[in-house]
């Protein structure tokens, strides 16, 4: 028994963060319906690089799921989806708040005499306010969210490129499961549903709970003054020997003392979270010294120090990585290797939650869950002719 068996979600997404939040759904049990444009599908469909004409990102995000393709720009292809919604728990959107009006399938439109419907949108910026109806991506909703400024080495270092889709992830796709989890949990306390509203920015902007405390709790901007953006030695990351590096987070005293004794510095434990010139003169003297010896030297000598001291991994080590195999973190699936879901339940470490199933072929489940529900044979003949299933 899985913990989401027996939720359907009906998925309407396009992209990263509705595609990640309902793979986690489908990774925890339900059954997820993706609904596609039969004009090419998901538009993550054509983003390169591909393995066998497929796209990579295609394959990792949408395994577990069924692609159903419906025009939902037409009055039939919305019947269509129409009768999906009697056996939905819940409807996943990612479309601006006009767009979604305009097809029907906002929350009004759909919870319209369906009280146990759970509808999420996923939006930039939510279903109101000045910036609702524009467009945007990760890198505009991390800019407005000042999470590229708090990326910033130091405030002289221009803002870089993020290699991460913080916002979409994190902001989007994780804010988005936590409130359909928790829609599913208060309907089966009232037995009533609930309009779900993300907004990717907004989530971005949570992130800043910690960096922008000074300023949160009434004092003023001091962000480059935390310990853990880039200025203390007790939490960096540092070059070895051999072009390598290690990161090092010591940010309790007792690990900072263990990590000064075990490199033979016990003076600069007193200067853990010294300021200004004596915080960087213990910086640069950590630097010289973590550059005498290669990467794996520091990390067999650290060993059994207990100081939060690891390796940088690239990608590939990451996936590779002892701990991760212990944990069965990775499995694979034929040529295709995945990353487990990073909740488990019971603690256990054994095989996937559920029978690996490949991402579909762009309507390739359409007639038999158009079958389910209630559209006979003939009538998706009919529609397949007027280009409105694929």
């Amino acid at each position: 028994m899985r913990p989401l068996d027996d939720v359907a979600i009906v998925d309407l997404t396009r992209l990263l963060p509705g595609a990640f939040a309902t793979l986690m759904l489908a990774d925890m049990g339900a059954r997820v319906i993706k609904v596609e444009d039969p004009r090419g599908g998901d538009t993550i469909r054509q983003f390169p690089p591909f393995v066998d004409g497929e796209s990579v990102y295609h394959r990792v995000l949408n395994r577990n799921k069924q692609s159903v393709a419906v025009d939902l720009r037409s009055a039939r292809g919305l019947a269509v989806l129409h009768a999906l919604l009697p056996k939905a728990d819940v409807l996943v959107e990612g479309f601006r708040p006009h767009v979604a009006r305009r097809l029907g399938v906002s929350a009004p439109q759909l919870r319209d005499g369906r009280p146990r419907l759970i509808h999420c949108s996923i939006t930039g910026f939510g279903q109101g306010g000045p910036y609702a109806e524009r467009a945007g991506h990760d890198v505009n909703y991390m800019a407005l969210a000042g999470l590229l400024d708090v990326a910033r080495a130091s405030p002289t270092e221009a803002p870089k490129m993020p290699r991460m889709f913080v916002a979409d992830i994190g902001g989007g796709a994780m804010s988005a499961v936590t409130g359909i989890l928790a829609a599913l949990f208060a309907r089966e306390r009232t037995g009533v549903g609930s309009a779900v509203d993300v907004s990717m920015h907004e989530g971005a902007l949570s992130w800043l709970t910690a960096p922008a405390a000074a300023v949160l709790a009434g004092g003023s901007q001091m962000t480059g003054d935390l310990p853990t953006t880039g200025q203390a030695a007790c939490y960096n990351i540092y070059e070895t020997a051999d072009g390598r590096h290690v990161a090092l987070g010591a940010l309790e005293p007792k690990f900072w003392a263990r990590f000064c004794a075990r490199i033979e510095r016990p003076d600069f434990i007193p200067l853990q979270f010294a300021s200004g010139a004596e915080q960087d003169r213990v910086h640069r003297l950590v630097t010289q010294v973590m550059r005498s010896r290669t990467r794996d030297e520091w990390l067999a000598d650290f060993d059994d120090a207990d100081a939060c001291l690891t390796p940088v991994y690239t990608v590939g080590e990451a996936l590779e990585d002892p701990h991760v195999r212990a944990r069965a973190a990775v499995e694979r699936s034929g040529s295709q290797r995945f990353i487990r879901p990073p909740v488990r339940f019971g603690g256990g470490t054994g095989p996937f939650p559920r029978e690996f199933q490949p991402a579909p072929a762009l309507g390739a489940d359409t007639d038999e869950v158009l079958e389910s529900c209630g559209i006979d044979a003939a009538t998706r003949a009919q529609l397949r002719d007027g280009e409105i299933i694929a």
